[in-house]
């Protein structure tokens, strides 16, 4: 029942009803991103891959236990005498010189369960616990500012299709007017009452606006098609968007310098670089770990005997310190190459700050600037349509000519795709604006994007 009702849904939006609801809402396109984009899935496997590292070095904090069966043939004198000693056989004549130096060759299975502890290793452990922890929650902040990007990406190729089908309304709107011209001009040369040139200067009027609707039809199907791109939709799905409403609120933006501080605050990037840089310093300290001495813990229980069925017993605990007098320089290198990753960052940093200052700048002064040109717009839409009507009335008085009737509606439509322009680039800036300052949320229920800010 549910298909068979976007079924109809869908066959009555395709001829034109006026109450069809529309196949695709903007929260819809932006929801079907966040479930079903494939870019958005490898961000989140990278993050999983990243919490599973933070157990991989929580692992050195536990004991590590190991079991292991071997089997060993050997003529080996120093192998064929503690294969004797182990399996406990070892017999008088053993230790005969002859024996001793030229054995048979000797069998040996063993079975062993090892234990092993690290009770220092310099604080190698934690900084690495660190360093996973500080990884993981900044592939989560940078896997969360890409959800931002992404919602912004379906925002804006969202509003090109409205602004496109839009635009197959208004080119529509000038075709149906110019076929008209020429139905009248025709109709006025057979009565003598106007000039061939009338009718022929209308049938060109005609056929540009035709290939104007042409072209907007042409321009729907890429915006369409660019929209499936960026929510990760298949080109063969049907989609569809919400009608562009083309009265918008007054924006009201607030001091440059707040929308600053918000970008500073919020910004997920930056807040993942901050995470980044606490994770190389984690790591700075683990490569120092290397230089201290280690101390383990070693304990292991073994059976011994000269065929698979082992059951002479033996065990050990020993406790070990060492430490690394010399690796040729790869210790030191490694404590260099953490160093400069750090410092790497910590210049990245501040080039993000600078970027996010110049991003919220741009937003702020395009919001601005489509504003002005949609009020612009408006004014010049209504002032073109008063045009069109005084010009019409008097081509119909014979007071005028019809070149004058024609590029007044030629006027005309200019405005209205320069009004349809400023009210899509008013969108689109609003959303980018959110973007630059980090306060763009992609679960958010969109409303009218001209809404005081």
């Amino acid at each position: 029942m549910k298909r068979l009702n976007l079924l109809v849904i869908c066959m009555l939006w395709f001829h034109g009803a006026a109450s069809a609801e529309p196949f695709t809402t903007l929260e819809q396109a932006v929801g079907y991103t966040v479930d079903r984009n494939f870019s958005l899935r490898a961000s989140a496997q990278q993050l999983a891959t990243a919490e599973a590292q933070i157990g991989v070095a929580e692992s050195a904090r536990r004991p590590q236990l190991m079991i292991r069966y071997a089997f060993q043939a050997s003529d080996n004198p120093l192998d064929a005498f503690a294969a004797s000693l182990n399996t406990r056989t070892v017999q008088a004549e053993d230790f005969d010189p002859d024996r001793l130096n030229d054995p048979d060759v000797s069998t040996l299975f063993s079975g062993a369960v090892a234990l092993q502890y690290s009770l220092y290793n310099g604080g190698r452990t934690e900084a690495d616990i660190d360093s996973a922890q500080g990884n993981s929650n900044a592939i989560r902040l940078q896997h969360r500012r890409f959800l931002q990007r992404l919602a912004f990406n379906t925002m804006r190729a969202y509003y090109n299709s409205q602004a496109a089908e839009h635009g197959v309304v208004i080119a529509k709107d000038a075709e149906t007017a110019a076929r008209r011209h020429v139905k009248t001009t025709r109709q006025l040369v057979k009565e003598d009452r106007t000039v061939k040139s009338d009718q022929l200067t209308a049938e060109v009027n005609w056929s540009a606006f035709k290939s104007l609707t042409t072209q907007s039809a042409t321009d729907l199907k890429v915006a369409y098609n660019r929209l499936k791109v960026a929510m990760g939709m298949p080109q063969t799905q049907a989609i569809s968007v919400s009608p562009l409403s083309l009265a918008s609120n007054p924006v009201q933006l607030r001091d440059v310098g707040s929308y600053e501080q918000q970008g500073f605050a919020s910004r997920l990037d930056l807040e993942a670089l901050k995470t980044a840089l606490d994770t190389a310093r984690a790591q700075i300290r683990s490569a120092e770990a290397r230089l201290r001495p280690r101390v383990d813990l070693v304990a292991d229980a073994t059976l011994y005997r000269d065929d698979p069925r082992v059951n002479e017993p033996s065990w050990r605990v020993m406790g070990m310190i060492s430490q690394d007098l010399y690796t040729g320089g790869r210790t030191r290198s490694s404590v260099d190459a953490a160093r400069s990753r750090a410092d790497t960052i910590r210049y990245q940093l501040e080039s993000l700050r600078q970027e996010i200052l110049g991003e919220i700048h741009q937003a702020y002064d395009r919001v601005g600037e489509s504003q002005a040109r949609l009020e612009i717009a408006k004014g010049n839409v209504a002032r073109a349509r008063r045009n069109v009507r005084m010009i019409s009335e008097r081509y119909g008085q014979g007071r005028t000519i019809l070149i004058d009737l024609l590029g007044a509606e030629q006027r005309l439509v200019a405005a209205r795709n320069e009004e349809l322009n400023a009210q899509q680039a008013l969108m689109t800036n609003l959303a980018a604006l959110g973007l630059a300052d980090g306060s763009l949320n992609p679960h958010a229920k969109f409303g009218d994007q001209g809404t005081t800010q």
